[in-house]
């Protein structure tokens, strides 16, 4: 009955251990990608000292620079099923972003912008293509959506392009298992992956964080024709240069990758030959509600991510250890030698004479 025990005991203790191995070899790098299906929404709010609004009174597009606006940037991010990398079992998803951002005041649509990628579900890195014969991401499955500067007839809107482009570094969160290094992050306005610095552990809404933050340089990002009083100038229309440097700040979970706030400081500007205009000076940030949002994410997914990838191998690492010790001892011991059974005395008979 012991030796019947200690096999299974040994059998419990090899199944346990072969576990502790394959949960984070196997098993967790094939679960910890993000999801396919994906219909989310962000909203980041803040002020801007000067705002450029273009607004149509009947008449016409008019520009004009606002100050002090209260600001409400609108995120939305939509999965694409018609694209062909949208599979059960790809390593690749193909997601939709759109944003707006308005006035509070009036509900006056300052901006908008459109772009689609094609990334990495465990890295979160947009693909960019390298000459592979057989590319995971498909060459339209990414691009940027342009607003041209006029619309073709009076009283339309400008039509819109797709410039289809590959979106390197980070986009929409940062791999599973983030670690304390920089990141190379897609930075929307200048289309370029930007580094983004780790700078150190810090604590929102309970969630210990990574900061990382992203320093962007003055950088040219187009040339518009724009009315010449927007940059002090007395011709009707002049050529500019439209110019952007900006500081995003990003709070990481690192288990999950979930960017669980962020924050972004922008300056725009506008320069001709001779003059210049400020057309946005502001700082934009999630509000309470996307925090915590994130944060329920944060909850749902990170206790199965550790069991996966540390506390499951961990305690399956420990418990296959023993159950093998006791095992052994059961199977190695010998049973104590049983006392030999006592001699019988000889009866001696002596005849009668």
């Amino acid at each position: 009955m012991r030796r019947v025990f200690g096999l299974i005991l040994l059998a419990l203790g090899v199944f346990a251990v072969a576990g502790a191995v394959l949960l984070p070899t196997y098993v967790y790098p094939r679960l910890a990608k993000v999801p396919l299906d994906q219909d989310s929404t962000s909203v980041l709010e803040g002020t801007a000292s000067k705002v450029l609004a273009v607004t149509d009174n009947g008449s016409g597009p008019v520009s004009n620079i606002r100050e002090d606006a209260k600001l409400t940037a609108t995120g939305h991010v939509q999965a694409n099923f018609a694209a062909p990398e949208m599979r059960q079992d790809t390593d690749y998803a193909v997601w939709m972003l759109a944003v707006q951002v308005t006035d509070d005041a009036d509900g006056t649509l300052l901006s908008a912008s459109k772009r689609q990628v094609c990334f990495d579900r465990r890295t979160g890195e947009g693909y960019e293509p390298h000459g592979e014969t057989d590319p995971p991401c498909a060459a339209n499955s990414s691009y940027v959506t342009e607003l041209k500067d006029k619309a073709d007839k009076d009283g339309l809107k400008p039509p819109e392009t797709n410039d289809y482009k590959a979106q390197p570094g980070l986009n929409f969160k940062f791999p599973f298992g983030a670690e304390q290094k920089d990141y190379k992050v897609y930075d929307d306005n200048t289309g370029a992956a930007v580094t983004a610095r780790f700078v150190g552990p810090e604590t929102v809404n309970g969630i210990e964080t990574y900061k990382y933050v992203q320093d962007i340089p003055d950088t040219k990002i187009a040339t518009k024709d724009v009315p010449g009083a927007l940059v002090g100038r007395t011709e009707p229309t002049v050529q500019a240069d439209l110019y952007y440097r900006g500081i995003n700040t990003l709070w990481v979970e690192p288990v999950t990758g979930i960017e669980v706030k962020q924050q972004q400081q922008q300056h725009q500007e506008l320069r001709s030959l001779t003059s210049a205009a400020v057309v946005f000076d502001g700082t934009l940030a999630y509000n309470g509600t996307t925090i915590a949002q994130m944060v329920d994410q944060v909850d749902a997914n990170k206790g199965k991510l550790e069991f996966l990838s540390t506390t499951g191998p961990l305690w399956l690492g420990i418990g296959g250890a023993v159950l093998i010790i006791v095992a052994i001892v059961l199977l190695v011991r010998r049973r104590p030698a049983e006392p030999p059974a006592p001699r019988k005395r000889r009866q001696v008979v002596f005849a009668q004479t």
